[in-house]
């Protein structure tokens, strides 16, 4: 129950966000050189997209300028070669879908696993995209992989 209400407040309050109708994403907390809000994490951080299937890395320098992942993920797709699909659901919030063409499949049984590496410490995230909220000097891991 509690988990469902914090997944309820991070999408409400994204919704507030400019940009989330349209394709211009770069305005979600202002400008991008705002400083951040009082108590939120600034600083660079690594965006790593993994393959478990495949075998295949490929990795994003990042700044986190407040925003919550959606944000800094809409950032680096206007900014670099990196591509996400994203769904909103009323009971989840923003739902990754797909990365850098790369979709999830119920038929194959995969999905986009959310990981954090701090340090030499990997765990798997509780929240989504549109609640995460990056640390400096960490790898935010998007893992593709199997249930199977």
């Amino acid at each position: 129950m509690a988990l469902t209400m914090i997944r309820l407040l991070c999408f409400a309050a994204l919704m507030s966000f400019p940009g989330l109708e349209g394709h211009d994403h770069s305005g979600l907390l202002g400008h991008s050189d705002r400083s951040a809000k009082k108590g939120q994490t600034t600083g660079s951080f690594t965006v790593t997209v993994t393959n478990k299937l495949a075998n295949t890395v490929v990795s994003y320098p990042a700044n986190a300028d407040g925003m919550p992942m959606f944000g800094v993920l809409n950032k680096l797709q206007d900014t670099t070669d990196f591509t996400f699909t994203y769904s909103v659901h009323n009971s989840y919030g923003i739902f990754l879908e797909s990365v850098n063409g790369l979709a999830g499949s119920t038929v194959n049984k995969t999905y986009w696993e959310l990981l954090s590496k701090k340090g030499k410490k990997t765990t798997r995230l509780d929240v989504g995209i549109g609640c995460y909220q990056p640390n400096k000097n960490e790898v935010f891991i998007m893992n593709f992989t199997s249930w199977a």
